[in-house]
């Protein structure tokens, strides 16, 4: 009887397996009435080697000297951003949030726009007051690479405010109609 090696096989499962085992909020599957997409592009190799293994999981394009240049510059990094940054939803639907980046990212409603946890960025990004709903953010609210996260029906109508609590420059506002 021929035997077969069943690492590639698990390699396949693997992820599967930890979508529908895992007890993480952000693997949980809604409808959404709209989508976001969270958007970098980190080159692992620069981000990983002066933040630490695993801050980047992208081979993306876009060096930590580039990222800190264009910061320093713009007051923001393009390359990192939602998209799009406004919506429209009717009342009672929600936004679902995919991060498709390489780096953990947070979509977190605030009140008002300000600035996250990572006091460097906020410095550089002129976000200096930290929004109280990032002061309050926890491991459950990062959205790893390829995860998603899925807000609240809208229950409310008006203007409604996300930002990243990492990167506070990455901003989203949706209108909520009746």
């Amino acid at each position: 009887m021929l035997k077969r090696p069943m690492a590639p096989l698990l390699a396949l499962l693997a992820p599967i397996a930890l979508t529908f085992c895992s007890d993480k909020n952000t693997n949980v599957v809604v409808p959404a009435n709209d989508q976001v997409t969270i958007l970098d592009q980190c080159d692992s190799v620069s981000f990983n080697k002066a933040l630490g293994p695993g801050t980047c999981t992208l081979q993306g394009n876009v060096t930590l000297t580039a990222f800190n240049v264009e910061l320093a510059a713009n007051r923001s990094v393009s390359t990192w951003r939602f998209d799009p940054t406004t919506s429209t939803i009717a009342l009672g639907e929600t936004i679902t949030a995919t991060n498709i980046g390489g780096e953990v990212h947070t979509f977190t409603a605030v009140a008002q726009f300000g600035g996250g946890t990572v006091p460097a960025l906020n410095q550089v990004s002129g976000n200096l007051i930290e929004a109280p709903e990032c002061a309050a953010i926890t491991s459950a609210d990062m959205i790893a690479p390829g995860q998603s996260f899925t807000t609240d029906r809208a229950g409310v109508t008006g203007t409604h405010l996300y930002q990243c609590c990492i990167h506070p420059w990455m901003r989203e506002t949706v209108t909520v109609t009746r």
